[in-house]
């Protein structure tokens, strides 16, 4: 095991890739600005597995990209890499993760708690557009920022800021501004999120205007405690391919996350 660097981002993408997650070279990067990453080597220039975290200020750490590569399997590099995450992290307030069903259990064993699940949906292409959104604005930051910081709890400008960046066209505003929605681009196509809005009608609103700014296939990650906007989904074409469980080791994830309409992604929180 060894830390991951700038050099490797080709290979850490290319094990993503093999193994169907959405990451790309520039996700990566935010572990290493943001948090640590650790790989293991096969010995051929390739990674075989790979685990990282990122840390929200002072209380609050995600780690994620626990990748093993199927040929490497059952060889223990998961438990060494988590191993690391975990004992690196001992004192954070909280260390959390998105868990998959297979997932789940091993990180149970570990000492991590369920806290609430959300699901994986493919967006069909377009959505009903709904009044009251607008595009992101500079002068919309603050906001933003603070909107977010109350639903997930900690502070996350370098991530936020990241996703605009990447898709600015899918960067939208509640026009009273109660909620917002980002995006990003990904190997397998965009996904949107977070998405935070008081209401459903709001959060069908501002997914609405992030999806048809973006062409082709998208997914986003909708909470499981927002079951009306599932259905709208439904309804409307989508359809559900996973769920996953948040989790937590110390104490809860800190904020109010009934204001998530859906969330970063397993990886980013």
């Amino acid at each position: 095991m060894r830390p991951m660097t700038e050099v490797d981002l080709p290979r850490a993408a290319a094990l993503s890739a093999l193994i169907g997650w959405n990451q790309l070279p520039r996700d990566w990067s935010l572990f290493l600005r943001e948090g640590a990453v650790r790989a293991i080597d096969d010995g051929q220039d390739a990674l075989a597995a790979t685990a990282a975290f990122i840390r929200y200020g002072g209380d609050l750490a995600w780690i994620s990209m626990v990748l093993v590569r199927p040929d490497q399997r059952r060889r223990g590099h998961a438990k060494t890499l988590m191993r690391w995450a975990v004992d690196s992290l001992n004192g954070m307030g909280c260390a959390a993760l998105d868990a998959t069903p297979a997932g789940r259990e091993v990180y149970r064993q570990l000492g991590f708690r369920d806290l609430w699940g959300f699901a994986r949906w493919s967006l069909p292409e377009p959505l009903p557009a709904a009044p009251g959104v607008r595009p992101l604005a500079e002068d919309d930051w603050p906001a933003v920022l603070a909107l977010d910081a109350a639903a997930f709890g900690a502070p996350r400008a370098a991530l936020l800021r990241d996703f605009a960046a990447r898709l600015p066209q899918a960067a939208v505003m509640a026009t009273d501004g109660s909620g917002f929605a980002l995006a990003r681009d990904g190997a397998r196509g965009p996904q949107i999120g977070p998405v935070v809005a008081p209401d459903d009608a709001t959060a069908r609103a501002l997914i609405a205007a992030a999806r048809n700014a973006l062409p082709g296939a998208a997914v986003i990650d909708l909470t499981d405690a927002r079951h009306g906007l599932a259905g709208w989904l439904a309804r409307h074409g989508g359809s559900a391919q996973r769920p996953f469980t948040r989790m937590a080791l110390g104490a809860d994830t800190p904020g109010e996350p009934m204001r998530f309409a859906a969330v970063a992604g397993p990886e980013f929180g």
